[in-house]
């Protein structure tokens, strides 16, 4: 499992999530069932396509630090658990 993401990172999640009136369980994201994490990478595949890339269409620097919350936020839908517990 992977550890919890950086500060600045959690505060970025938390910005994106209250713009898109998603709450964020006060216990990780590890915690969301499967469609509050699909709502959650949907409102964090948004802000990538607004805020997140350059001209070039390559990510910026808030662009990259949102893919790194994707790849965190993620990948647990894959688990066994991830409806929650």
């Amino acid at each position: 499992m992977k550890k919890d993401i950086s500060p600045s990172l959690r505060s970025l999640l938390v910005e994106i999530a209250a713009k898109h009136n998603l709450l964020l369980p006060e216990n990780g994201v590890r915690y969301l069932v499967e469609r509050d994490r699909e709502s959650l990478i949907d409102a964090l595949l948004e802000e990538l396509s607004e805020s997140g890339l350059g001209p070039d269409d390559e990510p910026n620097q808030r662009g990259i630090e949102i893919e790194e919350i994707i790849d965190f936020v993620g990948p647990v839908v894959d688990r066994p658990d991830a409806s929650g517990d």
